[in-house]
């Protein structure tokens, strides 16, 4: 009874991995009590992870646990779950409206031109294991100079995160468990307050406080783990030793824990190239400061780095390293990168490599298989874009 009186108080819900094998579900909803969750029958009251606020009026409720669950539902309403293994994986990330000060207006209004609620959609519709969604989840930092092109909602408040996020994501939060990775939009400078409320792995502390560096953690199955790195304090322009230091205690952390397949996931890439214009063809090394705080001391274990930050799709191959997949480009204003595969170039400081490159909107998946594994590029409707055979590297990859 419990449940179905909560069900209509239920704005969004989503389950998301915690470190180890924890997952957390989640709901915001409009009531001032948590709802009540049904785990295999047995139904609890979740808990209060964030109690509403002037500019966050809902109240956010969760309820995690570490050992196995073969259903969880409010009412009607059901949570998608931890899967036993993770061989089909999702890759999306960039997905916010951008408008900011000094930028080309991005037409929020028009699914053309910012199509991620067809993306969510056609996320939704694919089967997979498990979802990463890569950082960069709200954008609308500053008031639209045309609310019939773009709307009227900016700033870190909940009409924004609903824009933004919520409301486009929920037809693919209904469909897969998710790992959320902190992006450089939400940062202490930015939108850390939706953040944390919502999509953190770390609990929300009173007094409300933000960190620059949030604890890495790591998923885990039986053959694979996914360490969590964050990297939203990661410009050039901020750059200090003491956040390069930071950038590489997070990595150091988890190290000593990596004993079989690794994918590491964060939010901005080690190796890039590219522009950060639209059909540009002026083009340069597009890395941050991670790359010199760990990328030299990546273990044999690490498969793949992944990323997004960058406005397209890329596949990285360097000299003596784990190939890195990124992908950014799942609704916000895009980036341009050279398409197709490109060789010789400057992808880091020092660093020669080689690049595939894709710039529509779309998303990827990553299919494990037999020990190694495969990427699918989809464009923003689904279909296949192009693809890499294994092992993943830019000679591997081509597009359809």
């Amino acid at each position: 009874m419990l449940a179905e009186q909560a069900q209509a108080e239920v704005v969004h819900h989503w389950t998301q991995m915690l470190g180890g094998s924890t997952q957390s579900f989640r709901a915001i909803v409009s009531d001032q009590d948590c709802p009540a969750i049904t785990i295999d029958g047995v139904e609890t009251r979740m808990h209060v992870r964030a109690r509403p606020m002037p500019d966050f009026p809902n109240l956010v409720c969760e309820f995690a646990t570490d050992a196995p669950v073969a259903r969880a539902e409010m009412g009607s309403l059901h949570f998608p779950l931890r899967p036993e293994r993770a061989d089909q994986i999702i890759l999306v990330g960039d997905t916010g409206c951008r408008l900011k000060e000094g930028a080309p207006v991005h037409a929020c209004n028009d699914p053309v031109a910012w199509p991620y609620a067809k993306i969510a959609r056609a996320i939704a519709a694919k089967e997979a294991d498990l979802a990463i969604h890569l950082g960069d989840y709200f954008y609308r930092e500053v008031p639209c100079p045309d609310p019939e092109l773009c709307g009227e909602v900016f700033g870190d408040n909940w009409p924004t995160w609903e824009a933004d996020f919520f409301v486009p994501s929920q037809p693919m939060l209904n469909a897969h468990a998710f790992v959320f990775v902190r992006g450089n939009h939400e940062s202490c400078e930015r939108g850390w307050l939706g953040y944390l409320r919502f999509l953190a792995a770390d609990p929300v502390r009173a007094p409300l406080m933000c960190d620059n560096y949030q604890a890495p953690f790591v998923v885990e199955f039986e053959d694979l783990q996914l360490p969590v790195i964050d990297s939203s304090t990661r410009d050039r322009e901020t750059y200090t030793w003491d956040r390069l230091r930071a950038m590489r205690r997070q990595f150091m952390d988890v190290l000593p824990t990596l004993d079989r397949e690794t994918l590491l996931l964060t939010h901005t890439p080690l190796w890039g190239y590219g522009s950060k214009k639209q059909n540009s063809t002026d083009m340069e090394t597009l890395e941050s400061i991670q790359r010199e705080a760990f990328a030299h001391i990546l273990p044999r274990l690490v498969t793949a780095v992944i990323a997004g930050d960058l406005h397209f799709a890329q596949v990285v191959s360097t000299p003596g390293n784990p190939v890195q997949i990124t992908f950014g480009n799942g609704g916000v204003w895009l980036y341009t990168t050279p398409e197709g595969q490109a060789r010789d170039l400057p992808v880091g400081k020092g660093v020669m490599g080689d690049i595939f490159g894709y710039n529509p909107f779309g998303f990827g998946q990553i299919d494990r298989a037999q020990g190694t594994f495969t990427l699918t590029f989809f464009d923003d409707s689904g279909a296949v874009a192009g693809a890499c055979a294994a092992p993943v590297s830019v000679d591997s990859c081509a597009l359809d």
